[in-house]
């Protein structure tokens, strides 16, 4: 009776779990899109003479401050986007948030550098992202500006010539041996044609 009982739960858990498998019950719990509202960031940028500080103030629809809304700081790079500013960043309780920008970061041959600033993942708000152009870049060169040294890790126009004069009598001297060796071959073969 008790081996019984005891297989019956077994395979009224087995079926429970295949119905679980098979007919997913699990419901999401989401907040619709029409509910999210849009937020209104503005940004200030404050330069001093040892520092630069971007300003952001986050406001809903009805010009209220946003507290605790978090802000995304990025400086745009070639290939990816460098972040700023602390890991979370978030609006104290007038909608602000300040992040100090770096002083050595370098920029285009003018000195610009793209700043974004993004609202992502929030529960409340929609995403966006602001971009902003301001000059707090180091200069960099441009590529036409680089007069290139003859160097290990330049181009090959502009290598060591020792370095070339080396690997061009290496690989001299390889078919040399590659060719000796042919020449050969075919001598053996002319011996043995002839005994």
């Amino acid at each position: 009776m008790k081996a019984t009982l005891f297989n019956i739960i077994w395979v009224l858990k087995i079926s429970w779990s295949v119905l679980l498998i098979f007919f997913n019950f699990n419901t999401v719990l989401a907040q619709e899109d029409d509910m999210m509202e849009d937020a209104k960031i503005e940004l200030s940028f404050n330069e001093d003479a040892d520092s630069k500080i971007i300003v952001a103030t986050a406001t809903n629809k009805n010009d209220e401050p946003i507290e605790d809304l978090e802000l995304y700081f990025y400086v745009k790079r070639s290939f990816s986007n460098l972040p700023i500013g602390d890991l979370f960043n978030a609006t104290d309780e007038t909608g602000t948030i300040k992040v100090e920008f770096p002083n050595d970061l370098p920029g285009d041959p003018e000195g610009n550098v793209t700043i974004l600033v993004k609202l992502m993942d929030s529960d409340l708000y929609n995403d966006m992202t602001l971009e902003t152009i301001k000059k707090w870049g180091v200069p960099s060169p441009s590529p036409s500006q680089f007069h290139e040294k003859r160097s290990l890790w330049a181009a090959a126009a502009n290598a060591p010539i020792p370095l070339i004069l080396i690997i061009s009598a290496l690989i001299f001297s390889i078919w040399f041996i590659i060719c000796y060796i042919i020449y050969i071959l075919f001598k053996i073969r002319k011996i043995g044609m002839v005994t």
